[in-house]
């Protein structure tokens, strides 16, 4: 039974990174929309509308907290002026919480930002966020570096890291021609060649397929 119970909570796990918990919710999606499309919308009211939204409460802190650090962790690295408008406005964020996370954000280094990141599933979302940030390529290339351990059959974190980072590229290749161009043109890579050619959806059935198979060799 308690064996059942911790491969139960595995796969479990495994599908989390899948399904946006706000996916279903045309308000939350417009909210995210505004940035995975800043780099091409380079949105001037971002600022306010981040502020709205979370005087409105339209953010929850703990489901986005590692999307917000990322996100704006870059874009305040690559936009001064947009990391000391929102400086100027800190004052006008009525969650205290959140106060507190800019706050941090715009006196903290992108690098000690990562630094402090969980070693989890997670820290592929938050690459994902930064290279919407400013579409810089080096966020892909840690997500293709971070893929390779797809191929792990030991350690469970590590196999788990590669996988939701293999699935992203794939899922974000769909929507950001930008990335699909960057894969394509990598085709010498074995893990870029598989996001390419990969639908998310399959990447997932095959992650569960190796989840099953370690779990009857009593591995995991």
């Amino acid at each position: 039974m308690k064996q059942l119970l911790i491969i139960t909570m595995i796969l479990s796990c495994s599908l989390s990174y899948a399904f946006d918990p706000y996916a279903e919710d045309p308000k939350a999606d417009k909210i995210l929309n505004l940035y995975k499309t800043y780099y091409s919308t380079q949105d001037k009211a971002i600022v306010d509308k981040t502020i709205k939204f979370i005087n409105e409460g339209l953010w929850d802190e703990g489901i986005f907290d590692m999307r917000y650090k990322a996100f704006f962790g870059e874009l305040f690295t690559a936009n001064p002026e947009i990391k000391a408008e929102f400086e100027k406005k800190l004052s006008k964020i009525k969650n205290a919480n959140f106060y507190d996370l800019f706050e941090y954000l715009v006196n903290a280094p992108l690098e000690e930002i990562y630094a402090n990141a969980p070693e989890t599933v997670d820290i592929n979302e938050m690459l994902v966020y930064s290279y919407y940030a400013n579409h810089n390529v080096k966020y892909l290339v840690q997500l293709l570096e971070k893929a390779k351990d797809t191929e792990e059959r030991t350690d469970l974190n590590k196999f788990m890291i590669g996988w939701s980072a293999i699935w992203w590229l794939a899922t974000i290749k769909e929507e950001e021609p930008s990335v699909n161009k960057f894969l394509e043109g990598i085709a010498s890579d074995k893990f870029a060649t598989i996001a390419f050619k990969s639908r998310a959806y399959d990447l997932k059935n095959e992650q569960l397929r190796i989840l099953e198979e370690q779990k009857k060799k009593k591995i995991w």
